[in-house]
């Protein structure tokens, strides 16, 4: 079945431009994924019914029809698919008819209903903001969704965001909002297969959306691809992809299977664990994140991680976004960095570990910023800080980078930091030295790397997600900073001693 299927998404990418289907959100499911999410789904019944939204050429029914054909007793499968694109739905008629064909052949039966208009827009009534009269355009509850969403941020005015509000905060984006409505139509017990970015497991624009759909659902087995790039080689996917399964809350789950493989190939034996859920799911702040841990000693790693005695934010530190967002305040950058009157512009490639390196030219950016009373108001007085690179990929060796930024270096009154750097400070005084080079071994460290890894699904590093961390007290910081600033080459070996971390892990960290 999933032949043809590979032939018709083949045949729309070919007469398309990536333009309109990255404009539309659309990235369609390889048949080796789509194999494994059916898979996922527990015992299929006699009477079995199904929603695929944003269903493209039927990928994700026709895997589901492909496992029910291999079955010997006789199923009747009632699928409801959505898909809104004209230049889909003549492929995915054809699709599902030939699913029909085979599974008649075999002795099973095959009917389905596909509506051709937007899911969000049919499905959403009742959720958010409505007219005093509207009805449920589609109120149907089902035993299985299998997805493959679009993902694209919408505007936070938008029509979509008025309707799903229960879910927005910040800039959302639309594949949350089909998890959320999918969960919203399973029947109590019934499964949802997903695959979409994992960027909704953390941060802030999600933590809505993670409250709602985890108060109604409960999370069953997630897997996880190593690689942003093999599992949609041919699309432009910057964001980590996950598969999850969860159930419509009935009875929770206790246990929660991992799985990991490097792109597509998921035929062979995948690295698998067994993790109690609340390992896995943690609301301890009220945040409902959701941790995946990649490794065997990422368990032991989140354990020590959730030890330390205090969350960052009560320890008196501060995390904020520079304040300088360029394309914003053009009047006042500066291309010459000794030009009279201007103060150093600190912007990602000027920060390096435990340094801040400046003046550094790279492809024409500007190195300065204007000193005056109008600018004033987007410059920090200079002063001890740790600067924290916000955007990392997962390929990238470490996804925290830390730099320290010392008053004593720089003989002038304040300081320009752009919006693609984090600053930490302390709320009520400067930080010492010995506190500024602690802390960034402390972000800087393969400990926190891989805890954060398990955190992290996006490319940013979030000050939400720092505040929320538990973390050394500033004595053992302190204590940390004072050697690194008397040999960088120690930070790791600093860390992992005064932080009390056994052996065997040590080990493990040292050679990562």
């Amino acid at each position: 079945m999933l032949d043809l299927t590979l032939d018709l998404q083949q045949r729309y990418e070919n007469s398309t431009s990536a333009e309109v289907r990255k404009e539309k959100g659309q990235v369609f499911t390889p048949p080796e994924v789509a194999r494994f999410m059916a898979s996922l789904l527990s015992a299929i019944p006699v009477d079995y019914t199904l929603l695929d939204p944003g269903a493209g050429v039927g990928c994700l029914t026709a895997a589901v029809c492909e496992r029910v054909l291999r079955l010997r007793s006789a199923r009747r499968l009632m699928a409801h698919l959505f898909e809104n694109d004209p230049k889909l739905l003549p492929l995915l008629r054809r699709n599902l008819e030939h699913c029909k064909q085979l599974l008649c052949q075999a002795g099973h039966a095959l009917d389905y209903v596909i509506h051709e208009e937007d899911f969000i827009l049919a499905a959403s009534s009742g959720l958010g903001e409505q007219r005093r009269f509207d009805q449920p355009r589609f109120d149907v509850r089902f035993d299985a969704v299998v997805m493959n969403p679009p993902y694209f941020k919408v505007r936070k005015g938008s029509t979509y965001a008025r309707l799903m509000s229960p879910v927005v905060h910040g800039q959302p984006n639309v594949y949350a909002f089909f998890l959320a409505l999918a969960a919203r139509h399973l029947k109590e017990g019934g499964e949802l297969v997903a695959i979409t970015p994992r960027s909704f497991c953390n941060g802030l624009y999600f933590r809505s959306f993670r409250q709602w759909f985890f108060s109604r659902v409960a999370l069953d087995h997630i897997h996880l691809f190593e690689s942003r790039t093999d599992t949609f080689e041919h699309s432009d996917v910057l964001q980590e992809s996950v598969i999850t399964k969860v159930h419509r809350l009935g009875v929770p789950s206790r246990r929660i299977t991992v799985t990991t493989s490097r792109g597509r190939d998921l035929n062979g034996d995948l690295a698998r664990s067994e993790v109690a859920a609340e390992r896995i799911v943690d609301d301890s702040c009220g945040e409902s994140v959701i941790r995946i841990p990649e490794r065997a000693y990422d368990h032991e790693i989140m354990r020590l991680a959730e030890s330390f005695p205090s969350r960052f934010s009560e320890l008196g530190l501060r995390i904020s976004t520079g304040p300088v967002v360029m394309f914003r305040a053009t009047e006042f950058l500066l291309q010459a960095p000794q030009e009279v009157g201007s103060v150093p512009l600190l912007l990602p490639h000027n920060v390096k570990p435990f340094e801040t390196i400046w003046p550094v030219s790279k492809n024409g950016k500007p190195a300065a910023f204007r000193l005056c009373n109008d600018s004033l108001r987007l410059l920090l007085p200079t002063r001890n800080y740790v600067l924290l690179k916000r955007f990392s990929a997962k390929e990238e060796k470490r996804r925290l980078v830390a730099g320290c930024l010392l008053r004593a270096h720089h003989a002038v009154s304040h300081v320009g930091i752009e919006n693609h750097l984090n600053y930490v400070c302390h709320v009520e005084r400067e930080l010492s030295e010995d506190e500024v080079f602690g802390i960034a071994a402390f972000f800087n460290s393969a400990l926190l790397d891989r805890y954060f890894r398990t955190i992290s699904g996006s490319t940013q590093v979030n000050a939400t997600e720092i505040r929320a961390m538990r973390f050394p007290d500033l004595k053992t910081l302190r204590r940390i900073g004072g050697q690194v600033k008397r040999d960088r080459s120690s930070a790791e070996a600093a860390v992992l001693s005064e932080l009390g971390v056994a052996t065997s892990l040590r080990q493990q960290l040292l050679c990562h």
